[in-house]
């Protein structure tokens, strides 16, 4: 398994942990299935669990996912998304904190999970 998809133990966020290199096709099944399981559970919080999974994908298909597919999937504007990556992958995934920002998205890069999962039960 690339990745794993789970709700929180308060059933108020998804976690979305991704355990490999993110590529353009890993980032496509894991966005589709965090929509899909966003819908079944009616939650619009999500934990992206980047620790394990250095950027890969282009800037070309991370803009189309933000922008385009992200709303066709049913992303809610506003809805909170925590990006937790390592210390070293910090400044590659400030692009897409940017993104999601500029398309109204709440975003926050973290390092430590538990001020991740603050943020998100805020």
């Amino acid at each position: 398994m690339k990745y794993e998809i789970f709700v929180s133990d308060k059933n108020n966020y998804l976690n979305i942990k991704v355990l490999e290199t993110v590529t353009d096709d890993l980032l496509k099944d894991f966005i589709e299935a965090t929509a899909k399981k966003s819908h079944e559970n009616k939650i619009n919080k999500f934990l992206f669990n980047l620790q394990s999974a250095p950027d890969g994908a282009s800037t070309v298909v991370h803009y189309d996912f933000v922008y385009e597919k992200s709303k066709k999937l049913g992303f809610k504007a506003g809805s909170k998304h925590a990006l937790l990556v390592s210390l070293e992958d910090r400044h590659v995934y400030h692009f897409v904190e940017t993104l999601l920002l500029n398309a109204g998205y709440q975003s926050k890069i973290f390092t430590r999970e538990k001020e991740a999962i603050e943020w998100l039960e805020k």
